[in-house]
C-alpha cells in the first residue's frame, strides 16, 4: 500500500483587485485537513480525479490529508496567509514517511510577500519531501509558470480546456503521472519554454478559435506512451507579476520532447495580434443587444468578470442599463455589495430605497445613486459543476433582489463565480425570461449560456479584468512582454525562452 500526501491551494489572483484575499475567503468555499481533505471534498474538482489513483496504481492508496483550500479569484492573499497555508501543508509531513504527492494548484496566485505562491508552496513542499519522493501538480489552463515552479515538481499537469470543464479528467492524469512514477521509479525529462506573450482570451478558447489545431496537438502528444505531460499555459494576463507570460511544458520519457519548443513557440507568437471579438464600450451594448432577435443575449461584463479576479462591483455597466428602456423583460445583472445587502435586509420586501449600489471596490467606477424598489431576500447558495468547478460548494452570501425601472439587480455580500445562471436561478430567477442577462465571465460564460442565448455580446471598459491590456497599468511584469511592448520577435525579451530543459 502506497502513502500518498494529497492537497490542494486553489484561488486566482488578479493583482488589480485592491481587496485582499483573506483567510475568511478561503473558509467560505472550504479549509479542510487531515481526513477532511479526501473525506469531505474527495469528489470535487481535481481531487475528484486524484482519487483514481488506487485503480491506476493497482493497488490501495492511504491517504495524508494536507490541506485543502479554495477561495473564489480574487486579489491577493494578505501579509501572512501565505506563511500561514505553507504552514498547513509542510506541518504534517513532519516525522512522516510518504511515497508520493499530488497537489491541485492553481498556478495564477500571488501574495503580499510573494508574486509566486505556488512556487513558494511547491519549493516549501520539495524541501519538506527531499528528492526521492515524486511531486506531481495539476495547474489551470491560466497558470503562469516560472522557473522556481518547474523546477520544484516533477511533473505539472494542466488543464486541456478553456472554458475549463476539464478539472476531473486533468486530476486523473495527475494521478496516471504519479502512477508511472511510482511503478517505475524514472523521473522524466522536462522542457519548459516561456514566451514572452501576453493576451486576453479573445479567439484562444480550445474549442474554437485561432489556436484550436494547436490544443488538439497537445492533447493527442499527452497521449502517447513516453509522455506524461504536455500543455500550453497561457497565463492569467491580470497578474502582474514577474515571468509573467504563455508556457509550453512538455514531461517525457526519452531524449526529446514530442513537440519542438520553439516550433509551438512561433505558433503561438504568430497570433499575437489576433482579435475576433467585437468588444462594445457600455453605451454601445444596450443598442446591440436590442437588434437582436429573441432572448435573453448573454452579455460578458469582461471588465468586472469575478472570474477573473474582479471586484465584481464595477457601475460602468450597470449605469448604462439603467440610461436605456429594455423591454421583452428588461436587463438582469449581479453586484457585490454587502453594505446594500444588509440596507435591504433592514428594509425587508417590497420597501422603496435610495441605494448607492457597487464602485466601493472597483477604482474604476463610483457608487451609482440607484431608486430601488426589494423583491427578494435570501442568500445565494448551490453546487457548481461544469466551467470553474465540479461539484463546488459556492455560497456568495445573502443576496437581495432589487429592481429599478426595467433593470433587475441580484445584490450578493461575496464574490463568486460570475459565469453561471445558477446564481441568478438561487434566487428564483431565470434568464430566460429576460432581454438582456450578465456574466462576469470573459469568455467560459458561453458553456452555460449559449445553449439557450439568443445572441453573444461581449462589453470592455477600464476594469480590474479589462479587455485592454495596455490600460491596465502593468509594474512589476518582465520586460519587454508584447503587447506592453512592441516587440516583433520574441529573442528580444532575454528573460524568456528556455526556462528548463
Amino acid at each position: 500500500m502506497k502513502r500518498i500526501a494529497v492537497g490542494q491551494l486553489l484561488q486566482e489572483t488578479n493583482t488589480l483587485n485592491p481587496l485582499q484575499t483573506q483567510r475568511r475567503h478561503f473558509e467560505i468555499y472550504g479549509l479542510g485537513q487531515g481526513e477532511a481533505v479526501m473525506g469531505r471534498y474527495g469528489d470535487t474538482e481535481e481531487l475528484s480525479g486524484f482519487a483514481s489513483l488506487p485503480q491506476v496504481l493497482g493497488e490501495k492508496v492511504e491517504w495524508l490529508g494536507l490541506l485543502r483550500a479554495r477561495a473564489w479569484s480574487g486579489g491577493v492573499l494578505v501579509p501572512g496567509l501565505l506563511g500561514e497555508l505553507v504552514e498547513a501543508f509542510t506541518a504534517p509531513l513532519r516525522g512522516q514517511q510518504v511515497d508520493g504527492v499530488l497537489l491541485s494548484l492553481h498556478g495564477a496566485q500571488a501574495a503580499a510577500e510573494d508574486p509566486d505562491v505556488s512556487g513558494c508552496l511547491l519549493h516549501s513542499l520539495s524541501q519538506a519531501l527531499g528528492p526521492q519522493v515524486p511531486l506531481v501538480a495539476t495547474l489551470d489552463l491560466h497558470a503562469n509558470l516560472t522557473r522556481r515552479m518547474v523546477q520544484s515538481a516533477d511533473v505539472l499537469i494542466g488543464y486541456h480546456t478553456f472554458p475549463h470543464i476539464d478539472q476531473v479528467s486533468c486530476g486523473q492524469r495527475g494521478a496516471r503521472a504519479l502512477a508511472h512514477l511510482l511503478r517505475t521509479s524514472e523521473r522524466p525529462q522536462v522542457s519548459a519554454w516561456k514566451m514572452p506573450l501576453l493576451t486576453n482570451s479573445d479567439g484562444r478558447t480550445t474549442d474554437r478559435g485561432v489556436l484550436a489545431s494547436l490544443w488538439k496537438e497537445l492533447v493527442a502528444a499527452e497521449a502517447r506512451a513516453d509522455v506524461l505531460s504536455t500543455a500550453v499555459y497561457m497565463a492569467q494576463p491580470w497578474l502582474d507579476v514577474p515571468e509573467l507570460g504563455w508556457t509550453l511544458y512538455q514531461a517525457y520519457l526519452g531524449e526529446r520532447p514530442p513537440l519542438d519548443p520553439e516550433a509551438v513557440a512561433q505558433a503561438c507568437w504568430q497570433t499575437r495580434a489576433h482579435r475576433q471579438t467585437p468588444f462594445l464600450r457600455p453605451a454601445e451594448l444596450v443598442p446591440a443587444a436590442l437588434k437582436i432577435a429573441g432572448r435573453p443575449v448573454a452579455v460578458s461584463e469582461s471588465h468586472d468578470a469575478t472570474n477573473s479576479g474582479a471586484p465584481g462591483d464595477s457601475t460602468l455597466l450597470l449605469e448604462a442599463l439603467t440610461e436605456t428602456a429594455i423591454p421583452e423583460g428588461g436587463a438582469l445583472t449581479f453586484c457585490v455589495d454587502p453594505l446594500s445587502v444588509a440596507q435591504c435586509f433592514r428594509a425587508g420586501v417590497s420597501a422603496l430605497l435610495s441605494l448607492q449600489v457597487g464602485g466601493r471596490i472597483d477604482p474604476y467606477s463610483r457608487p451609482l445613486p440607484l431608486r430601488a424598489r426589494v423583491r427578494y431576500l435570501g442568500r445565494v447558495a448551490y453546487t457548481l459543476s461544469g466551467h470553474g468547478g465540479h461539484n463546488l460548494p459556492v455560497d456568495m452570501g445573502r443576496a437581495a433582489v432589487v429592481s429599478a425601472g426595467d433593470v433587475t439587480v441580484v445584490l450578493v455580500e461575496e464574490t463568486g463565480p460570475g459565469s453561471s445562471p445558477r446564481l441568478y436561478e438561487a434566487v428564483g430567477l431565470d434568464p430566460r425570461d429576460f432581454k438582456i442577462v450578465i456574466a462576469k465571465s470573459p469568455e467560459g460564460f458561453r458553456q452555460d449560456y449559449e445553449p439557450f442565448a439568443a445572441g453573444i455580446l461581449y462589453c470592455g471598459a477600464p476594469g480590474c479584468a479589462t479587455p485592454y491590456l495596455l490600460e491596465a497599468g502593468f509594474r512589476s511584469a518582465s520586460r519587454p512582454l508584447y503587447p506592453l511592448d512592441q516587440i516583433d520577435e520574441m529573442s528580444q525579451a532575454p528573460w524568456a525562452g528556455e526556462l528548463i530543459r
